[in-house]
């Protein structure tokens, strides 16, 4: 498998990518703060008194995630088409929705159905953004510096929410939903000046685009690879598990807490986790392979499950802590691995199959932990689940150096 590099990178990151990084960073934190008024756009399309609140911010929430199963076809142009030209068409649609749809809030000429088609086209291009950057940085920066690349892009994704939230839930409050979806366009839109600094790269394959061969290519290029298919099933039981945990935790805060602020400490230390383990990967990986750090991520992951296996406020929230490290750590290191691992031409369609498989994990999660199941049981299946699925790493490696000795593994 080849993984040229398009643009002769300097010694370090180059200039394009810190301008692009920063665009990300307020794009990221403008999707943050659109997100938090969605709910509260959906509601006030409402009459007074509807009971309908509930169904209506269902509604939206599912629009914003259906376009995820249609990130294979999404990948599919994230690898024939230019990423500088993907990412600054995504980031001006982005812009003209959200503003649009904000002008229309303040001058109250809105309903659910407008709601619910933005954030379906919020969705759409959020997917696309995803694979069109996920296939470009390995081309943009050199191969030592990917690791650093990759940790840098997912602190951005996952660090300004936790700015943007509290940004959108002070905007809502005190200017409307209508007018935080301004503040919001307006950081959106910083993402496209960050693009435009991108140099020029043409897409990595050719040819016309055909969902379905696509689709069938992307499923042979990870049979062929042991390594592959290890990293798409933890991906899918990991967010199988998340989405499980997504909904039992505000429940257990209820039973155990004090409720709601219980909740909001225990997604704090989730997110503090994240953070810390991407921070982690980058003087980690000058020492430790790729490889290790996927197991060593993986382990984690099992004693963070392991906790919420327990009783309490306190053990949920320690394991919330150790659960966050593991993932951070894990999403960084097994985003580089893949990108090693993919063919240049193929890592939009690959990494879309990704996005798909991890859709479906999210929905059959979520709709495990709405059963009548004890949320002890289910997480203590789900740490062996996972358990089994980390002891089967050393295997696949064992697997690949087998099936391609000269192959250097990451």
């Amino acid at each position: 498998m080849t993984n040229s590099v398009t643009v002769t990178p300097a010694s370090s990151l180059p200039r394009s990518f810190w301008t692009y990084w920063l665009g990300l960073l307020a794009s990221a934190l403008g999707d943050a703060v659109v997100y938090v008024a969605l709910p509260f756009l959906a509601l006030g399309t409402l009459p007074p008194g509807s009971e309908k609140g509930a169904a209506a911010i269902g509604l939206v929430v599912l629009a914003l995630s259906v376009p995820r199963f249609l990130a294979p076809l999404l990948g599919g142009l994230a690898d024939r088409w230019p990423p500088r030209t993907l990412l600054g068409l995504s980031a001006v649609l982005r812009t003209v929705g959200v503003a649009g749809v904000g002008l229309l809030a303040l001058r109250g000429a809105l309903n659910l159905n407008v709601v619910m088609g933005l954030a379906f086209v919020l969705g759409l291009l959020a997917a696309l953004s995803f694979t069109a950057q996920s296939a470009m940085v390995p081309r943009l920066v050199a191969p030592e510096h990917l690791p650093r690349a990759n940790s840098l892009t997912s602190a951005a994704m996952m660090g300004a929410p936790l700015v943007g939230y509290g940004l959108g839930g002070f905007g809502v409050a005190h200017w409307g939903a209508g007018a935080t979806l301004l503040i919001g366009a307006a950081l959106v839109a910083l993402l496209l000046l960050g693009t435009l600094t991108l140099p020029p790269m043409p897409g990595a394959a050719s040819g016309k685009l055909r969902p379905l061969d696509d689709f069938k290519l992307s499923l042979n290029v990870i049979r062929q690879s042991p390594l592959l298919i290890a990293l798409f099933a933890m991906s899918f039981a990991l967010n199988f598990a998340m989405n499980v945990t997504n909904v039992r935790a505000p429940l257990h805060m209820l039973d155990f807490g004090r409720g709601a602020a219980d909740y909001a400490v225990f997604e704090m230390l989730i997110s503090g986790g994240v953070l810390l383990g991407i921070a982690l990967v980058g003087p980690l990986s000058a020492r430790f392979s790729l490889d290790a750090l996927i197991g060593a991520g993986r382990m984690i992951l099992v004693v963070g499950t392991a906790g919420f296996a327990l009783g309490g406020v306190w053990p949920w929230w320690a394991a919330a802590g150790v659960f966050g490290v593991g993932l951070g750590l894990l999403e960084v290191a097994a985003t580089t691995r893949l990108q090693g691992l993919i063919p240049t031409e193929l890592r939009g369609r690959v990494i879309g199959s990704v996005m798909a498989l991890n859709a479906l994990g999210l929905t059959l999660g979520a709709g495990l932990a709405a059963r009548s199941i004890s949320t002890s049981t289910l997480m203590l299946a789900l740490t062996i689940v996972l358990a089994g699925l980390t002891l089967l790493w050393p295997l696949a490696l064992r697997r690949m150096e087998r099936l391609n000795p000269s192959a250097k593994l990451g």
